[in-house]
């Protein structure tokens, strides 16, 4: 008598043609996997050239909020790295200058360099790094791709500087301890669960009114 040993990945489908019993190689499975299941694929086109996202992106984007002009305040450029013009959203705005006044207070002097950036304006910062001779995976390591940057909700900043330096300053320490009053936490923290890059410089208005 055969005895067949069921593998315990996969069962095989046992066929009996002309009295020899064959084993097929198609694995068969206890219920169907429907289309919709299946792994999708995710591009983003910058220029003439299309990408494919990877981990952790991919599966987190963000929709980009339809929001008039009028929902928009500047942010005073004497608190915007050279004086640059930037916008967040009213709400995030109020709040922002109230955290920026009370670090002051505490002898801190937080500078902004980036706040709202739609998903077109993201692509030029792509196309700028990629002209510099930058290839796409080395930017997204620490650059959202377009249509997965926090900052198109227009609720997100980024303090000066915007790199790892940021996180060795007294201005990180005070954020980490007083920034949840205002409203603001730290998206991308350190070793955080969604195994984004760390950003200690990216803060987000995330409090509802």
């Amino acid at each position: 008598m055969l005895i067949l040993e069921r593998l315990p990945a996969i069962r095989q489908n046992i066929l009996l043609f002309c009295g020899t019993i064959v084993l097929s190689t198609v694995p068969f499975y206890s219920h169907a996997i429907s289309p919709s299941a299946e792994i999708q694929t995710e591009t983003v086109t910058i220029g003439e050239s299309t990408y494919e996202i990877p981990e952790p992106w991919i599966g987190n984007k963000i929709p980009e909020p339809s929001l008039a002009s009028s929902k928009f305040k500047m942010i005073p450029v004497d608190h915007t790295k050279n004086g640059t013009k930037l916008f967040i959203t009213e709400d995030a705005h109020t709040a922002l200058l109230e955290l920026l006044e009370a670090a002051k207070e505490d002898g801190i002097t937080l500078k902004i360099e980036s706040g709202y950036r739609s998903r077109g304006y993201q692509k030029k910062i792509f196309v700028r790094m990629l002209e510099e001779g930058r290839d796409f995976d080395d930017i997204i390591r620490y650059v959202a791709p377009p249509g997965y940057s926090q900052h198109a909700l227009g609720t997100a900043v980024d303090f000066f500087p915007s790199n790892w330096q940021f996180a060795t300053l007294i201005d990180y320490e005070w954020l980490r301890n007083n920034a949840a009053i205002f409203g603001f936490t730290e998206t991308y923290s350190k070793n955080n669960t969604m195994r984004y890059p760390w950003e200690a410089w990216h803060w987000n208005y995330t409090r509802q009114n």
